[in-house]
């Protein structure tokens, strides 16, 4: 059977429009490139959406080499130069098949090489080239020559008076890349400095740092953020792009004054397309299906809530990605820009030039706007104004930080929002959270008594809605190399959409507590956020001690 063009195959993946395509296309008889070099180099689809869509050509796994690191048993097994020639790396080896990623899963020669080299069976995965590349750099290295020597390395001459601050900082940021952190703590206390990494939402402690050498890697953060080194009794904010293997990444740096000196944190923000993509993210289908209706009405305001780190604005860039930019012209205030997208308008917030996001909104209405996308409201000219737009004719998306969904209603009038445009003017209230997935490497299932799940706050009624009979099979995850014995890797978005009907509207415009509004909306369908957690904990995708932990 002859395989399907690979423009098909993105188009009837959700990853391309056919406006994109036909300009892809265009571009291709150009150029003369692929039409894969062209749809990345538009940013029209990420490298791992084109290898996902190839994957799915080959009847192949696709695996997301930034969730996954190689096992040392696997790489050990195919030497560093084959695996370049080849752009292929050993994961895991099961019994005796060794699960390899590669980017062309229709060459046959690299399957029969590894066989000859390895002496093993070969399980055939899918990735894209760059990331493949990158893990070979990577976890080869690490083989030789792990980071947390080389970090360890320098700490110990850092007591010798021979301290290569540049070189530490470069090397805690390549280990937290690495490891996949989001975010880096530098944290003085009284004996010694301690670094952090969060990651999947998580500290955990990497380094102890002599606390004489404290002030001077501060002082480097702050130079490459562009802070005052001076100023030490005041909080301060900056930021500067790093570049890793290939790999570009926005690090954002606050630093606060403590009793032990000052305090460094840095968020680092990978600009990677692919993490904008709706389908990734989490949503269950039904609850997918809801809001990609919302996002897709010519008006209203559409809102994403929750608190800090919760995902919202990779929310709203995957919503961006969904709407047609090539047939309405959207425009964004942020701050800041987090991810640069073709043919949008994209602006950043300027508090010192008085450029605010309220002043930004009044000024898009004079551009013919279709969407207009507000990093956040924080404020009540704010919120008037994008509710002003979204009863205008113009669709809105925004964020603000509330618990729940339907606590944003009150949060609304609160910014003088007045009732009556809450309900006319907003369309759906989406509230979010990020969990932890059980690894996929040490996964385990069991079986249990339905009523275990009542220590973990789920509700009767909840159980009783989700779930038939007495006994559930739920997962954990053993703790494997791969999740650094937590048993989990990657994080899902647990999810409430609120959707503000006609009903909805009339309870809101008669002053309705929330409470009462909530419990009509479950009635018609919606999922709390606890019970979109019990839905992904009952399929196997995390734990019920995950969703206490980030839910409640």
């Amino acid at each position: 059977m002859a395989r399907k063009k690979l423009g098909e195959l993105l188009e009837e993946l959700g990853y391309l429009s056919k406006d994109q395509l036909e300009i892809a296309l265009e571009v291709q008889r150009l150029e003369g490139k692929s039409l894969g070099e062209i749809l990345v180099e538009l940013s029209f689809v990420s490298p791992q959406e084109l290898a996902q869509a190839i994957a799915y050509q080959a009847g192949k796994e696709f695996i997301d080499l930034s969730l996954y690191n190689p096992s040392l048993e696997a790489l050990k097994l195919l030497d560093k130069n084959t695996a370049l020639q080849l752009e292929a790396i050993p994961i895991e080896l099961k019994g005796e098949v060794l699960r390899v990623a590669v980017s062309d899963p229709f060459n046959i020669n690299v399957v029969d090489i590894i066989k000859k080299r390895t002496g093993k069976d070969v399980d055939i995965l899918v990735s894209d080239r760059e990331s493949i590349l990158r893990s070979i750099e990577i976890y080869y290295e690490q083989l030789t020559s792990p980071i947390e020597d080389h970090v360890k390395r320098l700490i110990l001459e850092s007591r010798q008076n021979q301290a290569n601050i540049p070189q530490l900082i470069d090397l805690i940021l390549n280990h937290a890349i690495i490891d996949r952190a989001t975010d880096i703590h530098i944290s003085p206390e009284t004996v010694a400095s301690h670094a952090f990494f969060r990651i999947d939402g998580v500290l955990h402690h990497y380094y102890s740092i002599p606390r004489e050498i404290h002030p001077a890697v501060v002082s480097r953060v702050k130079i490459i953020s562009g802070m005052d080194i001076s100023e030490q009794r005041l909080p301060q904010d900056g930021g500067f792009t790093y570049t890793f293997l290939g790999e570009s990444y926005d690090v954002r740096v606050s630093t606060v004054p403590t009793a032990y000196g000052e305090n460094v944190v840095m968020r680092l923000l990978p600009k990677n397309l692919s993490l904008f993509n709706l389908k990734n993210l989490g949503f269950e289908k039904d609850t997918l299906r809801d809001f990609e209706e919302v996002i897709s009405k010519p008006y209203g305001m559409v809102l994403v809530t929750g608190p800090t780190g919760s995902g919202k604005t990779t929310t709203l860039y995957a919503a961006l990605r969904r709407i047609n930019f090539l047939r309405k012209n959207v425009l964004t205030v942020e701050d800041p820009i987090e991810y640069k997208f073709p043919f949008i308008k994209q602006t950043q917030v300027n508090e010192k030039a008085g450029y605010t996001f309220a002043r930004a909104i009044r000024h898009f209405l004079r551009q013919d706007p279709d969407v207009i996308l507000v990093g956040e409201i924080r404020d009540e000219e704010t919120a008037e104004m994008g509710v002003r737009a979204a009863i205008t004719g113009h669709l809105v998306l925004s964020t603000l930080h509330t618990n729940d969904a339907v606590s944003t209603i009150p949060r609304l009038i609160d910014l003088k929002v007045k009732e009556y445009m809450v309900a006319s003017g907003v369309l759906a209230i989406s509230a979010q959270r990020l969990v932890r997935k059980i690894c996929a490497f040490c996964k385990e299932d069991y079986i249990t008594e339905k009523d275990y799940l009542l220590r973990f706050g789920f509700d009767k009624e909840s159980l009783d809605r989700f779930v038939r009979g007495s006994k559930v099979k739920l997962a954990k995850g053993r703790g494997c190399e791969h999740c650094r014995g937590t048993g989990y890797l990657g994080r899902v978005a647990v999810v409430e959409l609120l959707k503000i009907d006609e009903e909805i509207g009339d309870m809101i415009v008669r002053g309705y507590p929330p409470l009462a509004i909530l419990q009509r909306a479950r009635e018609k369908g919606m999922r709390t956020l606890k019970e979109d957690g019990l839905v992904k904990v009952l399929k196997g995708i995390t734990t019920p001690e995950e969703i206490v932990r980030v839910v409640g």
